[in-house]
Order: structure tokens, then sequence, then C-alpha cells
């Protein structure tokens, strides 16, 4: 019997770590390492950014929308703004003829009341005379009014009296006319304040749709916007800079009647229809001079003052300062001045936008100055921008 031979195990070969996992990982073939490689690259770098361009995207869209709807809600502030100065203007207006007939009235009824006195006395005198008809008729009458009014009193009276009879009846029919004047007045007065108040609550609300559009933007978004406004003060401050020297070449330029030097305007709102240029004004380069002194000062709805403008408050303002007296409106301006072609355009000359919702005063070189809107300033901006010219006026 043969004895049981153990067999002595092998011994096991040893490998490093590195070298063991390089054994167990399966061979690739090079497309597919290719393949492999570039679905790395997408991971580790590629999709990230393609993902933050995605969203920037539509931050910028988001950013587009919101400015949309903040134009939008500023123009319904501009044209209930508007509104507003047109019954401000109505008012001041209504409230001026209340004044004056009030002072009419004071008149006429003194008048009257001297009329009648001076009827009385000459009734007395003519009972102290012996003519005791007159005095009959004024009983019959019951007053001094309805004495006047009968045909026999006036025909039994002398010519004297004649001619004070005809002023009381005139100056009681001037009483009770500039009586149911004030009356009138007082009730258009009533319905302009209930106007007025109605369009500051228009403008109040979307002042406050806006705060609250504004609030409830991302802090991205809000900062898309914030860099656009810096962007485009930064281009507004380029524009004021060159604003003086622009209306300095207007000046002269109207100075020596080149008005083409002043710079025209394309697609001007007079095509197809000639306007006789009116003569230069006298006031108008040291108005937008003035007006040009006010840039940077805020859009305030019914500002009319340094520290805040509307559009139609700046031009009335800077006028007032060179003596002529416009409304604080800017479909009355426009309709206080004499049309003048865009292509003539000369310094202080009244440039109406968006069907008299709007205004500006011409500084020269196709550029104007104004107080555009809810969060912007007073600037300079280039008529060549706007496609809503109403036309132009000269005043002063």
């Amino acid at each position: 019997m043969r004895p049981t031979r153990t067999r002595k195990p092998r011994p096991r070969r040893c490998y490093p770590l590195e070298d063991m996992r390089h054994l167990r990982r399966p061979r690739l073939r090079p497309a597919a390492a290719l393949f492999a490689l570039l679905a790395v690259a997408l991971a580790a770098g590629f999709a990230p950014g393609a993902a933050q361009a995605d969203r920037l995207s539509e931050a910028r869209a988001q950013a587009d929308q919101a400015e949309v709807e903040l134009q939008s809600l500023n123009d319904q502030v501009a044209a209930a703004a508007e509104q507003y100065n047109a019954a401000q203007v109505q008012l001041d207006e209504t409230n001026a003829k209340i004044s004056e007939n009030q002072k009419l009235l004071r008149a006429s009824k003194s008048n009257l009341r001297v009329s009648r006195q001076e009827l009385s006395q000459m009734l007395v005198d003519a009972y102290r005379q012996g003519n005791p008809d007159l005095v009959a008729m004024l009983l019959n009458a019951g007053s001094i009014d309805q004495l006047v009014d009968q045909q026999r009193f006036v025909q039994r009276a002398t010519s004297h009296a004649e001619q004070v009879v005809a002023d009381v009846r005139t100056y009681a029919r001037d009483v009770k006319r500039r009586e149911e004047a004030l009356q009138g007045e007082r009730a258009t007065r009533e319905d302009v304040l209930a106007q007025r108040e109605s369009e500051k609550a228009s403008i109040e609300d979307a002042l406050a749709a806006r705060q609250r559009l504004l609030n409830s933007l991302s802090a991205e978004i809000q900062q898309i916007l914030a860099q656009r406004l810096a962007a485009q003060r930064a281009a507004d401050a380029q524009a004021a800079a060159a604003a003086g020297g622009i209306l300095a070449d207007a000046a002269a330029a109207a100075s020596n009647q080149d008005l083409t030097l002043g710079g025209s305007v394309a697609g001007s709102a007079d095509v197809g229809t000639y306007i006789e240029p009116p003569p230069s004004s006298s006031t108008g380069g040291a108005a937008a001079s003035l007006a040009l002194g006010q840039l940077g000062t805020p859009y305030v709805w019914g500002g009319g003052a340094p520290g805040g403008f509307d559009c139609s408050g700046l031009i009335a303002w800077a006028y007032a300062q060179v003596g002529v007296s416009l409304p604080h409106h800017a479909a009355s301006q426009y309709a206080m001045g004499t049309p003048v072609p865009l292509d003539a355009l000369e310094p202080g000359d009244i440039v109406s936008f968006h069907g008299s919702g709007h205004a500006g005063l011409y500084i020269g070189g196709g550029q104007y100055v104004h107080a555009p809107q809810t969060g912007d300033v007073v600037k300079v901006s280039s008529l060549a921008d706007r496609s809503d010219i109403d036309g132009a006026v000269r005043v002063g």
C-alpha cells in the first residue's frame, strides 16, 4: 500500500493594490473609451455651463418681461398725471372765474342798491310834490322791482326817472345772471375736484402695482434691471455732457437763420403738409438752458418746481423763469404754441409725443430735454428714438 502524498499549496502571487484594480478592470475598445471620456467631460464641465447659460437666459427673459410691465405701469402713471394736471388747470380756471364773478356780482349788487335808493328818493319827492299817481303805482306794485316792470310807470316817469328805472332793471338782471353763473361754476368745480381725485387714485394704484411688481422680482432679476439702469444712466450722462454744446450750436444756427444746423428729425409728422416756420423765439433758448440746469432732478407726477418735475411741469417752470406763462398741462401747452416743422426746430420748441401725453423741449442736434417717467430723472434724449412724435410748436 502506497503511502498518501500530501500536496503542498502553491504559493499565491501578490500584487500591489493598484495592480489588482488594473487586473479587474475590463478592457475597453478605443471607440467606447472615447465615448466614455466625452461623457465624463460633459458631466464634469460642459453640463453645468449649459445649465448656467439656460438660467441666465431665463432670468434675462424674465427681466425683459418685467421691463415691459414696468413700462406699461409707467405709461399709466404718466397718462393719469397729465389728466390730473388737466383737471388742476381747469380747477384753477374755474376758481379764477368764480373769483371774478364774485367781484362783478358784488359790484352789480352795489349798483342795484344805489339805483333802488335813487328811485325810492324820486318816489318820495313825487309824493311831496303832489304826484299821487306814482305813489299809487308803487302801492299796487308791491315793490320797486315790480314797479319798474310796469310800462305805464315808465311812461309817466321823467327822462331822469327813465334812466334810473333802466339802471335798476340792468343791475337786477346782472345780479341774477351772475348768481346763476356762480352756481354753475361751483358745480363745475365740484366735478373737477372729483375728477382730480379719481386721477390721483389711478396714479397711486399704478404706483402701488409698480412697487408690488418690483418687490416680487427675484434678487437675480433685480440685479439685471439695476445693471441695465446703470448702463442707461451712463448713456444719459454722456448725452447730458454734450447738451450744452449742442444747445449753443443750435442757438447760434437759429440766430443766423440757418435752421438746418439745429438738427433735423427723420420721419417728420409733417410729411405731406407744408408748415411755414414761425419767427424765431426770443426766449426759447433761455428756457431750454434753464431746463438743462435741472438735469438729474427726479420725475414726480404733478411736480412743477426744482426738486421734482413731470414733463409739462418742467416746461411750464422753464418758461415761467423767462416771463412766459404756460399751463401745467402738455396738451394745453401744445395748443398755445405756433406749429413748427420738425426739420426747422429751434431750441425751446415744445415737442409733443403720444397724443400730447408727453412733451419735451428741443435743444438742437435732434436732442431734447424732458422729465420722462416714474423712476427716471430729467435728462436729454434723442428724437430719433421716438416713433410717436405728434409735432412741435414754438412759444415766446
